[in-house]
């Protein structure tokens, strides 16, 4: 079965970068695999406003990071990356190849449809709801802060989306600069790594799929004895009949009750 926000067919996708950091290296990452594995069909960058935030706040922080992104780009693009040394910064290259291979994204990047979004923190789950309508959305958290990440994370599970991916260099970055941008890195050393593969987050989502199921077999046992007893009530009232389904309706109510707590409980 496939999930909501995946696709098997390899077809375009739509991508949503959930974006909090101001420094544009973790995002040339994350566009450059992009671009290379995934077909986007368009770029979103996503800027969340969290409780007390200001909306024109965020507009600005979403433009400056996307300003930011593409002025490295064309940086590296002509083949060299703005090294801070000695408290400095510096020029310094990266070769032919890598060049050739960041001016390639740029143009990709520029070309494809991209847009700039601010969601409301209490608006999340509606948005990403909105996000998820067309079935082709990828959602990418490298750069998002934990609490946000959190929510996130939490609300995609519950909307039967696993298509959340980050960008993991394999290692605890060193030298923030040119050195842990993709084109130096060993192919073999980073990942893509979709989060929704991690055990401890399918069981997760067992769980809460086992309750949900748990839930609607309650609702809907408990519709059909509601309404069996109305009919009873109507029909035969006084008689034995009657008696015995508001009895057994009472004990169902109860052991339901004594049920649902314990799931609770665990």
């Amino acid at each position: 079965m496939i999930s909501r926000g995946q696709r098997s067919d390899g077809g375009s996708r739509n991508i949503y970068l959930l974006a909090t950091s101001h420094i544009p290296d973790p995002y040339i990452n994350v566009l450059a695999h992009l671009f290379q594995h995934k077909n986007p069909a368009s770029v979103n960058f996503v800027k969340i406003i969290e409780r007390g935030g200001a909306r024109a706040d965020a507009n600005e922080q979403i433009h400056s990071i996307y300003a930011q992104i593409v002025k490295l780009m064309e940086a590296l693009a002509s083949g060299t990356y703005p090294r801070k040394v000695d408290g400095e910064v510096q020029p310094h290259s990266i070769g032919q190849q890598a060049a050739d291979r960041y001016s390639s994204l740029l143009e990709k990047l520029l070309r494809v449809e991209t847009r700039m979004v601010t969601v409301d923190w209490g608006d999340l789950d509606r948005e990403l709801g909105k996000f998820l309508a067309d079935d082709q959305a990828i959602f990418d958290v490298t750069t998002l802060k934990k609490n946000l990440l959190v929510d996130v994370i939490s609300l995609l599970i519950s909307r039967d989306c696993l298509e959340f991916y980050s960008f993991d260099l394999g290692k605890v970055p060193q030298y923030f600069d040119d050195r842990e941008l993709i084109h130096s890195l060993d192919p073999d050393s980073y990942s893509y790594r979709r989060i929704s593969d991690s055990p401890h987050v399918a069981a997760a989502r067992k769980r809460m799929v086992a309750r949900s199921a748990t839930l609607r077999s309650l609702l809907f046992s408990a519709s059909v004895v509601g309404v069996s007893v109305i009919l009873i009530q109507f029909f035969l009232s006084n008689s034995w009949v009657d008696k015995l389904v508001v009895a057994i309706a009472t004990a169902a109510s109860i052991v339901s009750l004594i049920f649902v707590l314990r799931r609770e409980d665990r």
